[in-house]
């Protein structure tokens, strides 16, 4: 697992994701973001070495710094990769949401304890387990950006069918200079969402046998972002089949409330669904139709 796609990929979940700070939730310098990454016992990763880092790195905790060249970088990556769409899914555009000139520098913290590795096929599934969290700090260069890229965002979360207007008072803030999207996801949600998905009906036509072995999956995905002023902070991490610990650790660092204390939210978790349907629906129709079908020769 390459550090610079982590990065790339990171961004992209998070303007998917949220936003949040302000006198409402504590303020988080580039320094305290640091702190906190010692605390969890990373180590500083050279932007330019960070293709070098193995999982065993990832398990220990790393972060690596950026300057406004690394994040130009990571942003050319990210549209470069995107471009080509993976097998037809289209990936959110996160720059409509914070460009890369908006950021003075940005800093990347991975920790993660995973065995995807062991998982080859659906029947691995339920022997998953997934502990990880991932935070990134962001200086942005003006200190009275917060309204613009909180519209941005609920712009893009419009996109996906979810009204930030039927959000919680928990999840969704905007004021002068400040503001916070934030939400969690029970798996038995987003499970419960997906099973009702056309993209698992085509998997279950090609007879992937994967609706068996999901239904008995544990855990939750939180997310939280949070500007003030010229800081903006995203914490996003996931327990599966595990507590969230490293989630809740990081944020206690930080010294605001996780994500995954927050009730689930049903509504994302469909949404979620629904954007993987239409992305990715026709060419697992196609595949669904081809191996359902019969030949005569």
């Amino acid at each position: 697992m390459k550090m610079k796609k982590i990065m790339a990929a990171v961004l992209a979940v998070s303007v998917m994701a949220s936003v949040a700070g302000c006198s409402k939730v504590k303020k988080i310098t580039h320094d305290d973001f640091v702190n906190a990454c010692d605390k969890m016992g990373a180590e500083e990763v050279d932007y330019d070495d960070s293709n070098d880092v193995e999982d065993s790195d990832l398990e220990d905790g790393v972060y690596c710094v950026l300057d406004s060249d690394d994040i130009e970088d990571v942003y050319s990556q990210y549209d470069s990769s995107s471009s080509s769409g993976m097998y037809g899914m289209s990936a959110p555009d996160f720059d409509s949401v914070i460009e890369a000139e908006d950021m003075q520098d940005m800093t990347v913290f991975v920790k993660m304890d995973q065995n995807i590795d062991d998982i080859s096929d659906a029947e691995d599934l339920s022997g998953l387990e997934v502990n990880a969290v991932i935070g990134v700090h962001i200086t942005l260069t003006e200190a009275d950006m917060a309204e613009e890229i909180m519209g941005n965002l609920a712009d893009l979360m419009d996109d996906l069918d979810v009204e930030v207007d039927d959000l919680s008072s928990d999840e969704y803030y905007t004021g002068k200079n400040e503001g916070y999207l934030k939400f969690d996801i029970d798996a038995e949600d987003l499970i419960a969402a997906f099973l009702e998905s056309e993209t698992c009906g085509y998997l279950e036509m090609m007879d992937a046998g994967v609706e068996e072995y999901v239904e008995g999956l544990e855990g939750c995905v939180g997310v939280a972002v949070y500007i003030s002023g010229e800081n903006m902070v995203i914490v996003m991490g996931a327990g599966v089949n595990n507590a969230p610990d490293y989630l809740d650790e990081f944020c206690g660092d930080l010294g605001i409330a996780s994500p995954s204390k927050l009730e689930s939210n049903a509504m994302i978790a469909q949404a979620i669904c629904d954007y993987v349907d239409d992305t990715l629906g026709s060419m697992l129709s196609s595949f669904a139709a081809l191996a359902t079908s019969s030949y005569d020769f």
